[in-house]
């Protein structure tokens, strides 16, 4: 039986009809791709003597793609095609490159090429003076210097290579924003005191100006990838460009205008991938572009290099969070020694694709409904961190997020040059546990809650900005300790910081902190709300992100979401049934798209590698707020025409079943 299928697998480009594309999409109207990398060393040889022209057959008529990126050049700097630039493998069986082109182009399928820039292992054995250079000294043995010249004599003329000898449509380079560390190249450093005026120079955080050290490293970076993508774009106008995680949670900065990116793209960690979608789905969608999110075919345990290949379902579960944000989706797969693909990772691609491409209608080119704002303040994000970028110090932030998400609010991630912009698009805006904020911002939320806006703000230290239009008094200052969170008669343990209020005339308290998980024990007022000018506020008191990532507390979550039925009584969705879902108000052609994703099973859990079950949600009960009686309401993709009612301007249907995304369709 194994063999008759492994035949059918071999012998299907002869019967399929090729690609699902009548011509190549750019990166930006693309919905579905895969990613293939090896990272080859200088050992490697025989590149492309396994693969055929009737391999790449098979995978893109089973994917049905629109997009397929491949291995070019890895950390190593070792080349897995014969270039005439670079660093190429020891010998070549075949060019790998060309007859993968060749047969992308026969199917209407766009090919990029995965391409690291700031790692370059072979570039610094070659030229060790173009490294990075470490506080101690020491060149860095993998990250090149902005101050050498790795972008002239190497990235630029390779990947104008790849552009114009083979045609390819881009490339998708890796390795850039969160592999940047301050360089010590003596250029750097006088660069630095010029530009600053600052003489001393800080070996470490906390030395006085690491902080403006940092920033002249981030402004550099960006002035780096400015000069290559002016330089092959000369060169190859069409070519597609794409700095990994560039201006996305881990670099969360404006875009300027001249940056001269076409797409935007970043890899979720093979872990708790699911959180990590709806995280960086997020920061992305925020920034108003259109990208697209990796998700990892395998879980990897960095301490030991053991790899556990996940399942289709929970591929697909991945990736549903992103394509319910209007982002396109890829998966990671390993190329084999010699740049092949590996055929047992056929099937599951088909699976996946079976899965995502009849969603492209109803995910595609859709525009979130404002709901919620979660402030990412991008001053405060600098002042926390010691790091050029990454995504440190945003545990907080994420844990209040995922809150939201647990008690099916509707939640955008937006940063703070956007919510200048947006603020008055949301009916309610969160601020989390920021240690600062702009104050720009903090006179436009001030602004925005006396006109009629509702402002949720979270967080022992982030709150005392607050306290007047909060209407408490500081009893005393925020410290770290344990306590007991009430909500009712619930309680779960929490060690955090706390601050002590006292709730003035007007403010009403909504929850308490006790000293032991006893109703008789002392206690402090965790929470409070008040009308204020035309709006509301609410306040709470305790910082509770990074407990609720650790535990993912109901009593966390419920309090958030009693908070949110008092500042948000009439929202756009609101569902009954679980609290395993997901919920996005989209619009798409006039159209009510919104979309579920099913949560459930065992996908945070870091002892599970492998997940073959998610349990279905069954009878959800909906509440959508619709301006008329709609004509229809239809689940998709399945297409199933849903019995629906309408009462005081809102429409309620009951969702059979949810198995991992769909998309309810309301035709008004």
């Amino acid at each position: 039986m194994k063999k008759t299928i492994l035949f059918i697998l071999l012998i299907l480009p002869l019967f399929l009809v090729s690609g699902q594309n009548k011509t190549k999409l750019l990166r930006t109207d693309s919905f579905w791709g895969l990613h293939f990398d090896k990272h080859i060393s200088l050992s490697d040889s025989l590149i492309g003597a396994k693969l055929t022209e009737g391999m790449v057959d098979t995978l893109l008529n089973l994917g049905r793609l629109d997009f397929i990126q491949v291995d070019c050049k890895g950390y190593p700097g070792v080349s897995s095609y014969p270039t005439e630039v670079g660093q190429p493998a020891i010998s070549f069986d075949k060019d790998p490159l060309a007859l993968i082109r060749k047969v992308t182009e026969r199917h209407h399928v766009s090919l990029f090429v995965h391409f690291t820039g700031v790692n370059d292992v072979n570039y610094l054995r070659l030229h060790p003076g173009q490294a990075r250079i470490q506080p101690d000294g020491i060149a860095d043995h993998a990250r090149i210097s902005f101050w050498g010249d790795y972008s002239d004599k190497l990235l630029i003329p390779q990947l104008k290579e790849i552009a114009l000898k083979y045609k390819v449509d881009g490339a998708w380079l890796d390795g850039e924003a969160w592999a940047v560390q301050p360089d010590y190249q003596p250029a750097a450093l006088a660069e630095f005191k010029k530009t600053t005026g600052i003489d001393s120079i800080p070996k470490k955080p906390g030395d006085l100006y690491y902080k403006e050290f940092l920033e002249f490293y981030r402004q550099a970076f960006i002035r780096y990838v400015k000069h290559y993508a002016k330089e092959i774009h000369q060169a190859a106008p069409a070519f597609q460009l794409c700095s990994n995680w560039a201006f996305s949670g881990m670099m969360p900065e404006p875009i300027p205008e001249d940056i001269g990116l076409d797409f935007y793209s970043g890899d979720n960690e093979a872990d708790n991938s699911v959180n990590q979608a709806n995280w960086h789905a997020r920061t992305l969608a925020g920034q108003g572009i259109p990208f697209d999110l990796m998700a990892w075919s395998f879980t990897y345990d960095y301490s030991n290099d053991m790899r556990s290949p996940k399942t289709s379902l929970q591929l697909c579960q991945e990736l549903a969070p992103v394509i319910s944000l209007g982002g396109g989706v890829q998966i990671y797969f390993n190329q084999t020694a010699d740049i092949s693909f590996n055929r047992k990772d056929f099937r599951i691609i088909k699976e996946v694709a079976d899965f995502i491409i009849p969603r492209r209608e109803y995910c595609k080119g859709i525009t979130i409904t404002p709901q919620i704002a979660l402030l990412y303040s991008v001053a405060a994000w600098k002042q926390s961190v010691d790091v050029v970028y990454q995504s440190a110090k945003t545990e907080k932030m994420r844990g209040i997020l995922k809150t939201l998400l647990d008690g099916q609010h509707a939640v955008e991630v937006i940063m703070t040059h956007q919510m200048l912009k947006r603020l008055n698009e949301f009916p309610v805006v969160v601020v989390p546990e920021w240690q600062i904020i702009e104050p720009e911002i903090e006179t436009a939320l001030r602004k925005y809650v006396n006109e009629g806006g509702k402002l949720l703000v979270v967080g022992a230290t982030a709150t005392a900005r607050f306290d007047d239009l909060l209407g408490v008094r500081q009893v005393k200052s925020a410290e770290v300790k344990r306590t007991y969170l009430n909500l009712e008669d619930r309680f779960t343990e929490i060690d955090t910081e706390t601050r002590t209020i006292e709730p003035l005339s007007g403010t009403t308290p909504l929850s308490k902190v006790f000293s032991l998980d006893n109703l008789d024990s002392p206690y402090e007022v965790a929470a409070t709300i008040r009308d204020c000018g035309k709006g509301k506020i609410a306040g709470i008191y305790v910082s509770l992100g990074e407990p609720y990532l650790d535990s993912s507390s109901p009593v966390i979550r419920d309090l958030f979401s009693k908070i949110m039925t008092r500042l948000l009584p009439n929202p756009i969705v609101s569902v009954e049934g679980t609290h395993k879902v997901t919920i996005v108000p989209t619009t798409k052609n006039g159209k009510i798209l919104i979309q579920f994703i099913n949560t459930s099973g065992d996908h945070s859990n870091g002892g599970v590698k492998g997940i073959d079950e998610i349990p279905p949600i069954s009878d959800l009960k909906v509440s959508v707020l619709t301006k008329s009686k709609p004509t229809s309401v239809i689940l998709q993709p399945d297409g199933t025409a849903l019995k629906f009612k309408t009462v005081d301007g809102r429409t309620e249907v009951i969702i059979p079943k949810i198995l991992i995304h769909n998309t309810l369709e309301i035709i008004q």
